[in-house]
């Protein structure tokens, strides 16, 4: 059983890492196309640009969701997991597109995505840790699901990746139309639809493993600790590889 869990969790993690650096950065000038076609319709699409996000693989979307969709014993336990990780991304984007110009000035003087994946990485890795050693039992249990906090703690620390940014040039494109006084409401739309768009992809790929793998629920769970664990790694040597050739 055991080399079923690692060659599950290897896939997983292979098939999620060349999507990351295989995908370039494409969400800026797809969100500044989307806001230029719709413009007075800016809510919509800010939803719209959301969905792209949450489409789209990096260190802060479906790539972590789907490693905590896997250990849930249900397809209601995924979209609980996934949520837990995406509503901390949108509390996060909420508030400080609130904030626009004090904070703007700080992401474009500085690059920080190496920064934010070495401590997604490092997140990730403590988190799978924590699962791995404390969890091998409990985690059978319907009542001893993976701990939500410390998936909480992880969204909240991916929140401030290199999306952010966009958010913020949004709220700024955006600050001569609408009132200072609902401008949360950028970051909250694109929270939205980025959660909707990853809540999917889990889905899809938890029913798919289901179906297609065969595998009972302890053997995604621990394939799904170990892929978070592999993934950890992954994005620690992704930031300390970008810091050094940016």
């Amino acid at each position: 059983m055991r080399g079923k869990e690692l060659i599950i969790a290897l896939s997983i993690s292979l098939g999620i890492a060349v999507a990351i650096l295989s995908l370039p950065d494409i969400l800026e000038p797809i969100a500044h196309k989307i806001l230029l076609v719709l413009g007075i319709y800016w809510p919509l699409a800010i939803f719209i640009i959301g969905i792209v996000h949450g489409l789209k693989p990096d260190e802060h979307t479906w790539p972590i969701t789907v490693s905590y969709g896997i250990m849930q014993r249900n397809m209601k336990g995924a979209i609980v997991s996934t949520s837990v990780f995406a509503g901390a991304l949108t509390l996060v984007w909420a508030s400080l597109s609130a904030l626009t110009g004090q904070l703007l000035s700080f992401f474009q003087n500085y690059n920080l995505d190496p920064i934010v994946d070495v401590i997604v990485g490092l997140t990730m890795i403590g988190v799978a840790l924590i699962f791995i050693i404390k969890g091998k039992d409990k985690i059978v249990d319907k009542d001893n699901n993976p701990d939500y906090k410390l998936i909480w703690i992880h969204g909240l620390a991916a929140a401030f990746g290199g999306d952010f940014i966009v958010i913020l040039l949004l709220t700024i494109a955006l600050s001569t139309l609408i009132s200072v006084n609902i401008t949360f409401l950028i970051g909250l739309l694109f929270g939205i639809g980025s959660w909707i768009a990853q809540s999917i992809v889990v889905l899809l790929i938890y029913k798919g493993l289901v179906k297609g793998v065969k595998a009972n629920f302890q053997i995604l769970a621990k394939a799904g600790r170990l892929s978070l664990l592999f993934l950890g790694i992954f994005m620690i040597g992704l930031g300390i590889l970008s810091s050094l050739t940016g």
